[in-house]
């Protein structure tokens, strides 16, 4: 049997590098990172424009581009330009559903400060992987019992549509897994503050069950 590409690549761009010049004031690292995560997630630029060096136009293509760079992971399955802005559109309504509370900081020794986080993990992809496992094995079966041999950019289709389809169906009603608090440093380096790639990346992947997409 003819098989289709079934691995779920896309979704694992959600990064930022967001820094904040300390100039004299003083610095509040639990806004600070409740600025990085809105602007990262909600699309909310203000506050990160305020507290930060960068306009909001910069702040707004920054986002843009990583919602572009989540679309281009679809690129394989040959899709066209309204079934891109579909599936941008409907990223950037998952994003915007990111649940979080950010907590007071602690200042340490060294002049970072410690700052906890809570997460809400986002339930949208559930059982994807087997799911669409099965239907497209249902999928190839029908059409070689009809005597149909399915074109690669037909079963391309069918996989994209699915896709669309479980997400937005999941959308339509989210749950939440219990929430989980995670402690972030925001560390100086001449005279600036940031949160490392590594930990920020921990906590947007938090907010999404992408552990299913295996």
């Amino acid at each position: 049997m003819k098989q289709t590409k079934t691995k779920l690549l896309f979704l694992m761009t959600l990064m930022a590098s967001f820094v904040l010049t300390a100039c004299g004031q003083q610095f509040d690292a639990s806004r600070y990172v409740k600025a990085c995560l809105d602007a990262n997630t909600h699309g909310e630029f203000a506050d990160y424009v305020e507290l930060t060096n960068i306009s909001e136009e910069d702040a707004a293509k920054q986002y843009n581009d990583l919602l572009d760079d989540e679309v281009s992971y679809l690129d394989d399955y040959n899709i066209d330009a309204d079934t891109k802005q579909k599936f941008r559109d409907l990223f950037e309504n998952m994003y915007k559903n990111f649940k979080y509370e950010v907590g007071e900081a602690t200042k340490n020794d060294d002049n970072s400060y410690s700052v906890p986080v809570t997460t809400y993990k986002m339930q949208i992809f559930g059982d994807i992987s087997a799911d669409m496992e099965t239907y497209i094995t249902n999928y190839y079966q029908e059409q070689m019992d009809a005597g149909n041999t399915p074109s690669t950019d037909e079963a391309y289709a069918v996989v994209v549509d699915y896709l669309y389809d479980y997400i937005s169906k999941n959308m339509e009603n989210i749950t939440y897994a219990d929430p989980v608090t995670t402690t972030v440093t925001v560390a100086p380096t001449d005279n600036v503050y940031s949160i490392s790639d590594s930990e920020l990346q921990d906590l947007l992947s938090s907010m999404l069950d992408f552990e299913n997409l295996q």
